[in-house]
């Protein structure tokens, strides 16, 4: 039997889980509008959820340790990945500098636990520089980062997680010209990153990576880049 939760009435059922229902209705309503804003569709609407779902992850631990060190990635980038719905072609070279976050361990504790996770964020900037004479993106934000897990293999080893925000300035096309071009609206647009990593010592680590560019529906030109590769990091 396949069930409907438009045709079950449970009458005593707690307030928690009628709620709990609503919710859901809303976030779905909230996640659709929000996608035709953005002009993200199929598979990255689906990934940008996951990376939100990490994004919650990460932080769910009331003493989920923020990563605030100054630390340089480079990264190779499948640009505008034709596994996300992609144009425009070439790899994507990307060197990024995270500085370390201005905002002290010991003033962090003196908050409440529930705000420790967004108090450190690391002042970012960072490029990517597209092997094929297509859209390059140069960027400037926030990035956060936390431990998920440590000392999995060896000490001082551990699972990481971070998201970045902010502006990205690119020199693609307002209006595409070619088919194999995107119509990107402005050359200012929404920047959002996430990056799953393993810290394989205090040094160096790896990670996978994925950011979305896009101008939130602001112009009526809105096609987004979605670039995929992965990166390295070194910490210092």
């Amino acid at each position: 039997m396949l069930w409907r939760r438009d045709a079950l009435a449970i009458p005593s059922a707690p307030v928690s889980w009628r709620s709990m229902l609503a919710g859901v209705d809303l976030m779905r309503g909230y996640f659709a509008r929000w996608r035709e804003r953005r002009g993200v569709h199929g598979a990255a609407m689906r990934a940008l959820v996951a990376g939100a779902a990490l994004v919650l992850v990460a932080t769910a631990s009331a003493r989920a340790q923020n990563i605030t060190d100054n630390e340089f990635k480079f990264g190779v980038l499948d640009h505008d990945t034709h596994l996300l719905e992609g144009k425009e072609h070439g790899i994507d070279l990307n060197p990024e500098v995270n500085f370390p976050s201005p905002v002290s361990d010991a003033w962090t504790a003196t908050m409440p636990w529930y705000t420790q996770w967004f108090l450190q964020p690391r002042p970012t900037i960072g490029g990517e520089f597209n092997t094929s004479h297509y859209t390059n993106d140069y960027y400037l934000g926030l990035n956060w980062s936390w431990w998920l897990t440590r000392n999995i293999l060896k000490p001082d080893d551990g699972l990481t997680f971070g998201f970045f925000f902010g502006p990205g300035f690119n020199d693609g096309q307002i209006r595409a010209l070619s088919p194999d071009r995107k119509s990107l609206g402005y050359p200012i647009l929404f920047r959002e990153a996430f990056e799953l990593g393993y810290q394989i010592t205090p040094k160096y680590g790896v990670s996978a990576f994925l950011d979305h560019v896009s101008n939130g529906g602001l112009a009526k030109e809105n096609q987004s880049i979605n670039d995929l590769g992965v990166r390295l990091g070194v910490r210092f």
